[in-house]
């Protein structure tokens, strides 16, 4: 097997997923940076490494961890080209003429002026590079990586069974609405942190005028104030703000609904997509979102809209909310999409990437 050493941010559910299957085909230690942000529910988080060896930086010694996995491992995938740790295992694994592959999940070209030159630098001092698609590849060569350095994976939120079983719950849609006492005629769906990154104050503004038969649902914990205070001040009753859910209960309410949106400002990815994409919904999102923009890219499974434009994402809503035709026939071409990322394509792609890198 080969030996990995993975430096990444914190434990989010869908990594150490992912970490756990991966750990069956090769020798996996992942550094984490910190146990969690300080901008997510702690009970969001995943601890169970069941098949990989998980050491916290953030515990201490985190150079002598760094400089342990530089010897003893045969390649480093590293998530953040910017972070000191990761810049230093870089460092670390080249004294050991070993290589490096820099692994980024999701990215958006951002022009930043002279800085863009130091990150060019720091990023190509990576020997391989990890992309999940199209406009992560662009955001490599934007800053100047060789096209042939690049490779791509299926970035992934579920495995085989998981995705099955997600499409399988939408059929019985009737049931959980039942369940979940909605009484609305058709169920829009968006989830997130409740930050003013997400948007939510330009989709609860989008909303307005919307026929009270559509009900709203957003689910991520406490509102920010002017945004329940703009729903109060409009009556907007059919919008409804729900807690943070663990998996089992989201479950529900993604097969419970019509139509998922993400009405954020940015998002390198955003994993809700391919969530929802997995229950046979059609999505609404921005142009600042890269699964949005990558899916959409394959086929028309979502509309795209641009950042902070309240009419273009009201006229997306009324389009679908209005043709529940076209909203089915998108949800299945987005699950069609879909359903090649998983957990078991996700790992094929890494292993024969790992194994190109280190020339096995």
């Amino acid at each position: 097997m080969i030996k990995v050493c993975w430096i990444s941010n914190a434990p989010s559910p869908y990594k150490v997923a992912f970490m756990n299957e991966l750990g069956k085909q090769v020798e996996l230690t992942c550094l984490f940076e910190m146990h969690a942000e300080k901008d997510r529910n702690a009970s969001w988080y995943d601890y169970d490494a069941l098949n990989f060896n998980a050491i916290y930086l953030d515990d201490g010694d985190g150079r002598k961890h760094i400089n342990h996995c530089a010897k003893e491992c045969d390649v480093l995938i590293n998530s953040d080209y910017s972070k000191p740790a990761c810049r230093f295992a870089v460092r670390a694994f080249h004294q050991q003429q070993k290589k490096t592959i820099l692994h980024a999940d999701g990215g958006l070209v951002k022009e930043r002026g002279l800085f863009d030159k130091i990150i060019s630098h720091v990023m190509r001092r990576n020997d391989a590079f990890m992309s999940s698609g199209k406009e992560v590849n662009r955001y490599f060569e934007y800053y100047g990586v060789k096209p042939e350095l690049i490779h791509n994976y299926r970035f992934a939120s579920t495995n085989q069974m998981g995705m099955e079983e997600n499409y399988q719950l939408h059929q019985n849609q009737e049931l959980y609405r039942n369940e979940l006492q909605m009484k609305e005629e058709t169920v829009l769906l968006s989830i997130g942190s409740p930050i003013p990154r997400k948007g939510f104050d330009i989709l609860v503004r989008a909303m307005k005028d919307i026929p009270s038969h559509v009900g709203l649902y957003i689910i991520g914990g406490e509102p920010q104030k002017e945004v329940a205070a703009y729903v109060q001040d409009n009556a907007l009753t059919n919008i409804h703000f729900l807690p943070f859910f663990d998996w089992e209960m989201l479950k529900k309410y993604y097969a419970a609904a019509d139509l998922f949106v993400l009405p954020t400002r940015y998002d390198i990815w955003g994993l809700v997509i391919n969530e929802a994409m997995s229950f046979g919904l059609p999505f609404i999102s921005t142009d600042h979102c890269v699964a949005a923009k990558e899916f959409v890219g394959k086929d028309e499974c979502g509309k795209i809209v641009p950042i902070e434009d309240v009419n273009a994402l009201k006229e997306a809503i009324e389009g679908l909310v209005s043709d529940p035709n076209k909203r089915k026939e998108m949800g299945e071409k987005g699950y069609q999409i879909i359903r090649d990322y998983t957990y078991e394509n996700m790992v094929e792609d890494f292993v024969k990437i790992l194994n190109s890198v280190v020339g096995n």
